[in-house]
């Protein structure tokens, strides 16, 4: 879920065990205001750019945060042990708390959780320990997103204009097969439009309507400013390989996938690299152009320049990367699904041509 709370701690946890040590005990017998002061006492270090490539700086950016993260956490409880039914600060508290222990320990939650929502009249904050009831659910279960389902539709009901109900159905529904995919891909597109995840729902519905159907593409090569046509292109098999120089695994993958290039390109086969790279102006296109240039990658890269943003790649509800998509000859939508399977559908597209010519 890359919009998920729990995502913004994880850079907290890499050092936790190191600079929490044993945690204060906590005082009975302090005031609300007591607790909120000293929580804007806490200030959480911010990273600076400058030491992106200073190992020592970033363990000791890592562990201040997790220092101090771990603060906040311990407030957090304190402040739910003396005012439950504080609606203005503990909720967003206790939802930070939350997300700190599931990186680190999950007991805690189960109790606190458990709590909140058996005795707290605090109804923003059972909110809260619904949707960390349902990433916790969903991360028990990754095998199979679909037994968080009734967490997430709870949490839904108490917060049914929530956007989080949106990215808990679309991460759910994505994570099937068949009719029930369609059902809550449709529902995400439905009762959440103008969220990201309703446009990225329309992506995934597109791509379960679109195999079979003509796959349409026009964009100037970032590299080359030529023209780059999927019309031009019919007669070939193409691979669409959504991208970005900061993806490691896509980065990992491009020794295969030039070898794939080079072994097909003249048997009537050609590449499109989609780049998800940043925008022009915070560098994106300048690294594009620099990381095809050194790893000398020759086919045409489509760089859309926004990011996870951009239109063309959120519209057909690209949500990670890479992502490899392959158009036959005829220059429809052969599969949506061919990280991995080049190996064997070039082959078979290019056989299925031969045969078509002869």
């Amino acid at each position: 879920m890359r919009t998920s709370l729990m995502r913004k701690w994880a850079v907290i946890a890499f050092g936790l065990a190191v600079a929490c040590g044993a945690r204060s005990a906590l005082a009975d017998d302090r005031t609300e205001k007591a607790i909120l002061d000293d929580l804007q006492k806490v200030e959480m270090p911010k990273f600076d750019p400058a030491m992106r490539n200073d190992q020592q700086k970033i363990q000791e950016f890592l562990k201040k945060q997790a220092s101090a993260g771990m603060r906040r956490a311990e407030l957090a409880l304190e402040l739910y042990k003396v005012a439950p039914e504080n609606t203005k600060d503990l909720p967003k508290l206790m939802a930070e708390r939350w997300g700190i222990l599931m990186m680190t320990s999950e007991n805690n939650v189960d109790s606190e959780m458990k709590d909140v929502l058996a005795h707290s009249k605090n109804n923003a904050l059972k909110t809260e320990a619904l949707f960390f009831k349902t990433i916790k659910t969903a991360r028990a279960n990754m095998d199979d997103l679909s037994k968080a389902l009734p967490d997430a539709e709870a949490f839904i009901k108490a917060a049914p204009k929530d956007d989080r109900g949106a990215m808990l159905l679309y991460s759910i529904g994505n994570s099937l097969e068949d009719k029930k995919q369609l059902e809550l891909l449709q529902r995400v597109a439905k009762d959440y439009p103008k969220t990201q995840f309703a446009m990225m729902a329309s992506g995934s519905l597109k791509k379960l309507e679109a195999v079979g159907k003509p796959f349409d593409l026009e964009f100037q090569d970032a590299i080359k400013q030529a023209t780059v046509s999927m019309k031009e292109l019919k007669g070939k098999v193409v691979v669409v390989d959504f991208w970005a120089t900061w993806c490691g695994p896509c980065v990992a993958e491009m020794p295969n996938m030039k070898k794939l290039y080079a072994e097909f390109k003249e048997k009537g086969v050609e590449f499109i690299g989609v780049s998800l790279d940043s925008k022009k102006e915070e560098g994106g296109l300048d690294k594009l152009k620099e990381f095809v240039a050194k790893n000398e990658i020759t086919w045409p890269q489509y760089y859309q320049g926004d990011g996870w943003e951009s239109k063309f790649s959120a519209g057909w509800g690209i949500n990670s990367i890479p992502a490899v998509f392959v158009v036959d000859a005829d220059g429809k939508l052969y599969s949506t699904n061919a990280r991995g399977k080049l190996d064997k559908i070039i082959p078979e597209l290019l056989k299925k041509k031969s045969a078509v010519v002869n």
